[in-house]
């Protein structure tokens, strides 16, 4: 089957270039704290070389500022951190989902016939569901999250009842959340939620629904929605992280 947007390759290419910009992040971080340390350690001058108060006052503004750098970008490295996390939990979600779709579907294989297969896979609509699905979500990997929306929907709208449609939702949802576009997330996970109970990602549904929620200042239904998220998966990461958030 051939797969003309993501493949194993696209999948190490974007884990490199994250782990280059995280790297190139860490080396700017130590070297300005190695300048603020040597900053502090510089000798002064001595009383007849010249007005000590004045450089005194000049190294210690000159290391305040080195120092408040350092606190900005070791900020932004965990920030980036976490965002790599996140990215790094996407790229292994991809993986999963290349080495599924790999497999012929069950509809496939009882049907045996060349016909058949092309029914199963949509290939009447000129694209197959892989390759619809793959499309987007290479669209939502690289940031792209209009065309993402366009492409996820599009799926939906063709292969309601794909193995993969629930997968689709959410990551239709997750483009609206990235977009800040929160009340657009919580209907599409929302919608994830009610027609694909089942999916593995409800549970991440249910917990950006509270984040969501959270982030337009309706912290009520937030709590309600965390209390069903406790409720249904009370087991799950999403639980364990929705417990973090401040909410009544």
């Amino acid at each position: 089957m051939k797969y003309p947007v993501i493949s194993n390759k696209f999948v190490l290419m974007v884990e490199l270039e994250m782990k280059i910009s995280l790297q190139l992040l860490r080396i700017l971080t130590a070297a300005l704290l190695a300048a603020s340390v040597l900053s502090s350690c510089a000798p002064a001058r001595l009383p007849g070389e010249g007005n000590l108060s004045l450089d005194v006052r000049r190294m210690q503004l000159d290391l305040g500022q080195q120092q408040r750098a350092v606190a900005d970008l070791s900020e932004r490295l965990a920030a980036y951190e976490q965002r790599l996390q996140q990215q790094e939990a996407t790229v292994n979600d991809l993986r999963q989902q290349l080495a599924e779709l790999e497999k012929p579907s069950p509809a496939a294989v009882a049907a045996g016939t060349q016909g058949g297969v092309a029914a199963a896979m949509g290939q009447g609509s000129g694209q197959s569901p892989t390759e619809i699905y793959l499309q987007a979500f290479g669209d939502y990997a690289s940031g792209r999250y209009r065309q993402a929306i366009q492409g996820f929907q599009t799926f939906l709208n063709n292969f309601p009842n794909n193995s993969y449609a629930g997968n689709a939702q959410y990551w239709l949802g997750d483009c609206y959340f990235n977009l800040q576009e929160y009340a657009m997330a919580i209907d599409a996970f929302r919608r994830g939620v009610d027609e694909y109970l089942q999916s593995p990602k409800s549970p991440d549904a249910l917990l950006k629904i509270v984040m969501a929620q959270f982030q337009l200042g309706n912290l009520e239904e937030a709590s309600q929605t965390r209390d069903t998220l406790n409720r249904l998966y009370p087991a799950s990461t999403a639980s364990k992280k929705a417990a973090e958030l401040a909410l009544p």
